[in-house]
């Protein structure tokens, strides 16, 4: 049996970089990365995605939600590439030796979960340690009168699939009640030659301040909205939205429930010992807190002392199907919670600018017996 839904999108994202600015003077790169590895693989670890997306916008384009409509004007040889999904505005860059990188363009109201989380989570995506102070993450450039924050990343192992190390260049540029992402990524050598035209390209960006964007963002609501409705553990205020359907395949004995505001799908199973467990689907825009603070999070759910990252790289599974890759946690509580110890098994996407989390919760040895039938959820899950 299949079901459809739709995506919550658009949180917020970098409200203070003006302040930032008069704390920097240090420049660093931003990254993001991935590639797609066989099914059913399970691994250990996590790589950065590299999806290039085609066809065909003009070269000077704008885009926007609630703020003023954004132009930019690409360098010459970059291929414009049809705006899709999140993308406001995309482009493959080829360099002589056919290797491509991919630019993104990408719009958020607001805020999402704060500027040091955001840049640990593109430094977690190239297995770079996290930092701990925000004067780390990169460096502020002045554009069309306004603070743009420029961040530049590069993993230290290779990550590309041409087996080079893979690189990210971007800027972060707040207008009006939204936050602009301009990124490329790509194989370390072809990105690092396109640092200047790269710069140029924000160079170029600058809000139309009397051009309104086409599209209204609807109004924020709490990540914890609807209580134990939302399995998405970053505490920054979110906005929903509406976006391709999910679609799904039903594992035996699992039932359908209503959705709720953040539930893109909602499911119940009954275990063989009669308990019945609590399944959930819910994607929001962009990183979400970063995997970390979501285990953490879910940690303190039951009652169990936050990790560091060596410590979820140990006790994490990374599971691969379909090409893509969940991070699969399985918590239990070592004491009984309202009565009965409480078991999370969860999994994180990152993928095409979203954090998706799917959730099963429930009492300990019930949880445990749909550890098998969650899997097969995963594959059948088609994300958009």
């Amino acid at each position: 049996m299949a079901g459809t839904s739709h995506l919550p999108l658009k949180p917020p994202f970098l409200r203070h970089l003006p302040l930032i600015r008069l704390a920097f003077g240090l420049a660093l790169p931003l990254v993001w990365a991935g590639c797609n590895r066989s099914d059913d693989q399970i691994t250990v670890y996590r790589i950065p995605k590299e999806t290039p997306t085609p066809a065909i916008i003009p070269p000077t384009a704008q885009a926007g939600a609630a703020g003023p409509a954004v132009h930019w004007t690409a360098p010459a040889g970059w291929e414009e590439q049809a705006a899709s999904g999140f993308r406001k505005g995309s482009f493959i860059v080829t360099g002589p030796d056919g290797k491509k990188a991919d630019v993104s363009v990408i719009s958020f109201p607001e805020a999402a979960g704060g500027l040091l989380a955001n840049v640990n989570r593109w430094r977690d995506q190239l297995k770079l340690p996290p930092i701990t102070d925000v004067v780390q993450a990169g460096t502020p450039m002045e554009v069309a009168g306004r603070d743009m924050f420029f961040v530049e990343l590069v993993s230290e192992q290779p990550l590309s699939p041409d087996g080079s190390k893979s690189r990210i260049l971007g800027g972060i540029f707040p207008a009006g009640s939204e936050t602009w992402f301009f990124k490329m990524i790509g194989p370390d050598a072809l990105v690092a030659s396109q640092r200047e035209g790269f710069k140029q390209f924000l160079q170029s960006v600058h809000p139309a301040e009397g051009e309104v964007a086409s599209s209204t963002a609807p109004g924020p609501m709490s990540a914890n909205a609807g209580g134990n409705d939302s399995n998405a553990p970053t505490p920054p205020p979110i906005q929903s939205a509406q976006g391709a359907p999910v679609q799904y395949t039903l594992p035996s004995g699992w039932k359908e429930k209503p959705l709720t505001p953040m539930r893109l799908a909602s499911f119940q199973a009954t275990a063989p010992n009669g308990k019945e467990t609590d399944i959930s689907v819910v994607a929001l825009p962009g990183v979400a807190g970063g995997d970390l603070a979501n285990v953490n999070r879910w940690r303190g759910q039951m009652q169990l002392p936050p990790i560091d990252e060596d410590a979820l790289a140990k006790t994490a599974e990374h599971v691969t199907v379909n090409g893509h890759d969940f991070l699969l946690v399985d918590l239990a509580s070592e004491q009984p919670i309202n009565g009965e110890k409480q078991r999370i098994l969860a999994a994180i996407l990152d993928e095409n600018e979203r954090s998706w989390f799917i959730k099963m919760t429930g009492e300990d040895a019930a949880v445990a017996s749909q550890k098998s039938a969650f899997t097969d959820f995963l594959r059948g899950l088609k994300i958009p």
